[in-house]
């Protein structure tokens, strides 16, 4: 089970990695500079590990969209740049009000671990409006 959860794990860091790369970016400019570096690597390993737990359904909330389904990609890395840039800020500040790395890297995990809950109610509430739209026209 430790396998297969650390082979989703892998395969979820990389697309976050990759999908994620508009709020990187970002997020190579912004300041406090250690302080938000620190939150946004937390947000990346914390994304990764509970987009691998989700998606393997080890916590069953909803059906996730394969890792590789084209037609998800855009709204997954909208999504997922959104979640990295929240939650690198959320952690910044909080390290820098408090002076305490671990609380920043906390607040990154918890903004984190929320936005990955909820990925696939976003998905299909996209994939509904895109229905709608889409018998709308016909």
């Amino acid at each position: 089970m430790l396998e297969r959860w650390l082979d989703y794990v892998f395969f979820a860091g990389l697309e976050i990695s990759i999908l994620g790369i508009p709020a990187l970016i970002g997020l190579m400019y912004a300041t406090p500079e250690n302080e938000v570096k620190l939150a946004g690597l937390t947000a990346i390993a914390a994304c990764s590990m509970a987009a691998a737990t989700f998606r393997g359904e080890f916590v069953k909330l909803g059906d996730w969209p394969a890792a590789g389904d084209p037609y998800t990609m855009p709204l997954r890395s909208a999504y997922y740049s959104a979640t990295i840039a929240l939650a690198a800020y959320v952690g910044a500040i909080a390290h820098a009000e408090t002076g305490v790395p671990g609380v920043g890297m906390a607040g990154a995990t918890v903004v984190s671990i929320g936005a990955m809950a909820i990925v696939p109610r976003v998905v299909s509430g996209f994939r509904g409006l895109a229905n709608r739209v889409a018998s709308s026209r016909s």
